[in-house]
């Protein structure tokens, strides 16, 4: 067995913790699009795994095949970091996790003056933060996928590692699904015109930010079942099935913005 410093922590899941993953892992199901796995990585996940950026990476390790990207609420590619140290980045936060053992892999952008490791050492140079990787193993061919979280607003602990190892097969599947989406079927504008309240408005918003119906009852000040009212009457304005179905169209039509928090 890999020796990993996360694996003597206790991890307790709360019964909002348990809605929440089961937002987070039914929605996943409905990404097949670009802008709905941004909006899925960007909302409901950052309940589990908060970051600024994520890497996402795809294709066959340490072969011109594999190819990154990077989604997140800023621009941290060609702003904050040049490409050159971003690829260095990617290419050493790969070849930690591979060695140490495929596991969800921390890296400290900040500390308290002790030694870092060359990871830890570019994010400090371009002010990062904490960081954790984690992926597939190896696969031939284009299936492999590797995700780096960036910019988190603590150091990851035995929590944040036990949710990457959770849902990796969500965001592995999901962005393959996205990928072979893309190739068969090019992404169409959305084809309806409809109005949502203010009060809807802002439900939704809260929706594509990860809040439970709970949650947003007790910033509204509305009660639970009035807020189950407004999400019925979305999801039938809206001509969808669900919560994430309801966010893209919001989104796709700018009845809402793409943008968490706002």
């Amino acid at each position: 067995m890999t020796d990993h410093p996360f694996m003597n922590e206790l991890v307790t899941l709360t019964a909002v913790d348990l809605e929440r993953l089961l937002i987070t892992i039914e929605s996943s199901q409905q990404v097949h699009l670009r802008h709905q796995y941004f909006l899925w990585s960007q909302g409901v996940l950052q309940s589990f795994l908060p970051h600024e950026a994520l890497i996402v990476g795809h294709g066959e390790y340490g072969t011109p095949s594999f190819c990154y990207e990077v989604l997140g609420r800023t621009q941290l590619a060609g702003d904050r970091m040049p490409g050159s140290d971003f690829d260095k980045l990617v290419g050493l936060a790969l070849d930690s996790w591979q060695h140490g053992g495929h596991v969800p892999k921390a890296f400290g952008g900040v500390g308290n003056g002790s030694a870092i490791c060359p990871v830890g050492q570019l994010l400090r140079r371009f002010s990062i933060g904490h960081a954790m990787a984690h992926g597939t193993r190896e696969f031939t061919g284009d299936s492999s996928g590797f995700f780096v979280f960036l910019n988190m607003p603590e150091a990851p602990g035995r929590r944040h590692a036990y949710f990457a190892q959770m849902l990796m097969p969500y965001l592995h599947t999901t962005l393959h699904r996205m990928l072979t989406q893309e190739k068969s079927e090019p992404e169409l504008p959305v084809r309806f015109n409809t109005r949502l309240s203010g009060r809807e408005a802002q439900v939704i918003s809260l929706v594509r930010d990860g809040m439970t119906n709970q949650q947003i009852a007790g910033t509204l000040e509305l009660s639970p079942l009035t807020v189950k009212n407004h999400i019925q009457n979305i999801l039938r304005k809206l001509d969808v099935s669900n919560r994430a179905q309801a966010v893209a169209k919001a989104v796709k039509a700018r009845l809402i913005s793409d943008q968490p928090g706002t």
